[in-house]
């Protein structure tokens, strides 16, 4: 509906024109009413109406001065001039400043409804073209836009014409619950609808929007994306590249964003994806089930729970899938229970990571949410099953060796898991046991191997690897130097000659 402002400095007439217009049928209505020019001016700019319909003689500003004071102070809408004077002068001048129509009084109804119809028609064909002209120029500039992200030198060419060269950076917005995308895409166009640095398109069929930053500090883009980020939560991914100098390197900005963006399962962690969550190399190989099985077993939880983030943070690589991160995980679980069975072979087996357990990470949106759980359950089966009682340093030490002597074990090795310096914990480790660590390993080895031979029919080197010699000349020597007896020897005093 038109907007309408009637102004004369006649109440009769104003009145007159309210009576006689069918305002509804022409989709207008009036929406105040001035007594002067000057009343007019004012009128007009507060109240912005479409159509004017004024005196052309009045005290002040007459219509015309009126009409010329509005046009230079921004007003758009159509003048019809009402005038009591048929001098051609009057008529030339309104022409001039671009008045819809100039009516001689007394007014004809038919005459000034058909005027004020023709000014309404004229606004709505004005109002059309204008939103079909903003149309083609968002569509030519989302087309540029699109082009410069995948790095069309024509496309690089015109945004570089029209923006010059500056820094840029890209970004990704993805609304995760498809209920919401709509309102939630919608939110983010308003969000920077004021500021002519962002432009804003959809890069793919789902709606997902790319979000161009220009000239602006990279900081500021991260601190409003993190503001982004909180006001949508959980329900959104957000993305970013890295930080380019020139409109060339836009799609390289763009092309980051849109790999996190394609792998959120991996690198979403409830915050912005950031370029440096991406790791460029491959992580070296881990044994990180044989490290967290170690950890559990002195109920390190700090240790326990820095080893899960680094090995969260070396499936951060590229080329890592949603499906191979999964694998991973699982196969993590597997190699850790495997490894706390053999030192816990006497523990309640609920007390254990279940079947039930690894099946259920396959349920995990992320990554981040898939360690997480993982986290909590290693955790969780640590305290139930090696909890932390009054025992000293060194008897959790004493009490790993005795679990783990088949293993390689060094000083060295131990020192890291327990976080000493390694010659402080071998002279400790003296002052407790009476005996230094080489000593104290083998003689827990030598014992548990008099026991395999005395007890089994495994033949020598068996025995040796069973309880840690990978070297059997070594083992021959230290067992002999233990017992006074070779390994066979003191195998055929039990009847068990090979």
């Amino acid at each position: 509906m038109f907007k309408v402002l009637l102004v004369d400095d006649e109440p009769n007439v104003r009145q007159g024109v309210k009576m006689m217009i069918p305002w509804t049928e022409i989709d207008c209505e009036v929406i105040g009413e001035a007594e002067d020019g000057d009343d007019g001016l004012n009128k007009i700019m507060s109240l912005d109406p479409d159509i004017v319909v004024a005196d052309i003689k009045m005290p002040g500003k007459t219509g015309i001065e009126m009409t010329q004071a509005a046009k230079a102070l921004g007003f758009k809408g159509k003048v019809i001039i009402l005038s009591g004077y048929s001098d051609f002068s009057y008529a030339k001048e309104a022409i001039a400043l671009g008045v819809e129509n100039f009516i001689l009084k007394p007014v004809d109804e038919d005459e000034l409804t058909d005027a004020i119809k023709a000014a309404g028609d004229k606004i709505r064909h004005d109002r059309e073209r204008k939103i079909r002209q903003d149309i083609g120029k968002e569509y030519q500039s989302e087309q540029m836009l699109r082009g410069v992200f995948f790095g069309s030198d024509n496309s690089i060419s015109m945004f570089e014409e029209r923006y010059g060269h500056s820094g840029f950076i890209v970004a990704i917005f993805a609304q995760v619950d498809g209920d919401e995308k709509a309102a939630a895409y919608s939110q983010v166009r308003e969000y920077f609808a004021n500021e002519e640095r962002v432009h804003i398109i959809p890069v793919d069929i789902s709606g997902v929007l790319g979000v161009l930053f220009r000239t602006m500090p990279k900081n500021d883009v991260y601190a409003i994306l993190n503001e982004v980020k909180e006001k949508f939560g959980q329900k959104a991914f957000i993305s970013v590249g890295e930080y380019v100098i020139d409109a060339a390197q836009i799609k390289q900005s763009f092309a980051t964003a849109e790999y996190l963006y394609k792998n959120r399962f991996v690198y979403d962690e409830g915050k912005v994806a950031m370029p440096s969550c991406i790791n460029r190399e491959p992580a070296p190989d881990a044994e990180y089930a044989s490290r967290i099985v170690a950890y559990m077993q002195i109920n390190d939880v700090e240790k326990l729970r820095l080893s899960v983030d680094k090995f969260t943070q070396s499936l951060r690589v590229v080329g890592m899938t949603a499906e191979r991160a999964r694998v991973a995980c699982i196969t993590l679980m597997l190699d850790v229970r495997a490894g706390l069975i053999r030192q816990i072979a006497d523990k309640k087996p609920e007390n254990l990571i279940t079947d039930e357990f690894i099946s259920g990470l396959e349920d995990s949106d992320t990554l981040a949410e898939m360690t997480g759980r993982i986290k909590d359950e290693l955790i969780n089966v640590s305290n139930a099953n090696f909890a932390r009682s009054t025992k000293s340093n060194m008897e959790r030490v004493v009490q790993y060796i005795k679990q783990n002597y088949n293993k390689e074990l060094r000083l060295e090795m131990l020192a890291g898991i327990f976080d000493y310096n390694s010659a402080y914990l071998g002279k400790v480790f003296h002052q407790y046991t009476g005996d230094n660590f080489n000593n104290y390993l083998d003689n827990i080895r030598i014992t548990e191997a008099k026991r395999l031979l005395e007890e089994s029919d495994m033949k020598v080197y068996e025995v040796a690897e069973a309880v840690g010699y990978s070297n059997i000349n070594y083992f021959h020597n230290k067992f002999k130097k233990n017992t006074g007896f070779s390994p066979m020897a003191y195998k055929k005093q039990f009847g068990h000659g090979e």
